[in-house]
């Protein structure tokens, strides 16, 4: 049995959360040559200790938890009996408990708690896009529609569009080539999060494999020595080398619609984690800056999250 951290935020506890990932990952990958009853397997994960959850990472724990369930083909069951109430109420918004074919009708505590609301989660296969359920189920928990929409389903849209062309290699397209998207809205803060995830190679592994292999890695070596983490710089040139005028005609290779929404609401960030590498662009009134930073333990696949205030 995994028995989950008190808190799982890739904000404030990143390494610790990002080791679950990591486990759930095997175990749910290990196939031993020889089948064994005595095989180490994850049989059960205990969520029994866990008292908080942010939304990235609440969808990065679903994902991987899915694919798990995947490969046991649908044989998980959770036990709620023990969860946290304000746990419990905001994976039942997210809709976590689609995983199961045994879906739970009831729980003990089924009134939204807490000033965070996340949304369902949407899944798809990496050819397909639509998401319009998205907006209407913001569009629901904030009470008023989301201003500069068009800005930020261009960056959802250029997200999918990565992961159709880079995310998944061409032998594995159709086996376990998925996206995740959701949301939240924070009614203390009115501020929006908006999460998406694919579990492929990662931008740093895309990169190198594309036409513009020698461009980008001009473009890293203009960077300051502090700034040589493999994995962030290659995040960093996808999201700023097409300002530099050599990803005019190459959409799907430089990421510049992901920020338009962040630019256009005044306040907030956009976060992009993938491999071991996190760039960061943040917004602050008429204020721009960036990030980057390396972690010890990776994101297999890559998560992008924007939060913007409302």
């Amino acid at each position: 049995m995994l028995v989950l951290p008190e808190k799982m935020n890739l904000s404030t506890h990143y390494e610790e959360t990002a080791l679950y990932f990591i486990f759930i990952r095997k175990m749910a990958e290990f196939q031993p040559l020889i089948p064994s009853p005595k095989a180490y397997r994850l049989r059960s994960v205990s969520f029994d200790d866990l008292i908080e959850i942010s939304s990235s990472a609440a969808l990065l724990l679903t994902a991987e938890l899915s694919k798990w369930n995947d490969q046991l083909r649908s044989k998980l069951k959770p036990n709620t009996t023990n969860w946290d109430p304000s746990v419990l109420s905001k994976l039942q918004d997210l809709g976590f408990f689609r995983l199961f074919s045994n879906s739970l009708k009831s729980f003990s505590n089924p009134t939204p708690l807490g000033n965070v609301r996340f949304v369902p989660y949407i899944k798809r296969k990496c050819k397909e896009t639509n998401y319009s359920s998205l907006r209407a189920s913001l569009t629901e928990v904030i009470g008023n529609p989301i201003e500069r929409w068009t800005f930020l389903h261009s960056g959802i849209d250029e997200a999918i569009t990565n992961v159709t062309h880079h995310a998944y290699p061409v032998q594995d397209s159709d086996k376990d080539s998925n996206w995740y998207l959701t949301g939240a809205y924070d009614s203390a803060e009115k501020t929006i999060k908006i999460v998406f995830f694919d579990q492929g190679i990662g931008i740093p592994d895309a990169l190198p494999s594309s036409k513009l292999k020698e461009r980008i890695y001009e473009y890293i070596s203009t960077f300051p020595p502090a700034e040589g983490f493999k994995d962030a710089a290659m995040i960093k040139a996808a999201m700023e080398v097409d300002r530099t005028g050599t990803l005019k005609s190459d959409r799907g290779k430089g990421l510049p619609d992901m920020k338009k929404f962040i630019e256009r609401k005044g306040s907030g960030y956009l976060s992009i984690i993938s491999k071991h590498g996190l760039y960061k662009f943040t917004v602050n009134g008429e204020n721009f800056s960036t990030e980057t930073m390396r972690f010890e333990t990776p994101i297999n696949g890559t998560l992008i999250l924007w939060k913007a205030a409302l």
